[in-house]
């Protein structure tokens, strides 16, 4: 995969990408495995959520938004690995995975979404920029910070720097 920090990578297999993202949060894997599996958490960066702790429960995203995402849990490791089968209308039928592990003072998380539709890719990459540094904000200032960039701008920037063709940039 092409990394290009602060951005996320992306590799294509025909017509489906897989994306990776990677950040380093200053708390310990608890507090991030927190944020990323307690519903309330949940809310306060990525929108209304359901979440059954185990196996085959399901974790549910973004049910307030226009573009739900509707899964179920394929690993639940507190607090080192989530994955979770992923479905909405930009994705679905695809894969995500949360794996953290303590680095220094802090918290390293690698995060991957396998199986995005080629034609989606500027839609996702951008939108989980964002919700990245808006994970960062809530875990280290306690609330969601101003991204410098809006999700369009970001998407912008996404285009400009891989080799999107035929893309759709309209939610």
């Amino acid at each position: 995969m092409t990394q290009l920090e602060p951005l996320g990578a992306y590799e294509r297999r025909d017509d489906r990408v897989d994306l990776r993202f990677e950040r380093f949060y200053p708390r310990s894997p608890e507090k991030v495995w927190s944020a990323l599996t307690d519903p309330a958490r949940l809310h306060d960066w990525m929108g209304a959520a359901h979440v059954e702790p185990f196996v085959g429960g399901r974790y549910e995203l973004m049910l307030d938004g226009p573009n739900p995402m509707l899964g179920r849990i394929t690993i639940w490791e507190p607090p080192h690995i989530l994955a979770f089968a992923w479905s909405n209308a930009h994705a679905p039928d695809s894969t995500a995975r949360y794996q953290l592990s303590r680095t220094g003072d802090g918290t390293r998380l690698i995060f991957t979404h396998e199986g995005v539709p080629h034609a989606h890719s500027a839609l996702m990459l951008p939108g989980w920029h964002l919700f990245f540094e808006r994970l960062g904000g809530l875990l280290v200032e306690a609330a969601i910070r101003q991204s410098k960039h809006s999700w369009r701008e970001l998407q912008a920037i996404y285009v400009e720097h891989y080799p999107f063709e035929g893309l759709t940039l309209d939610p």
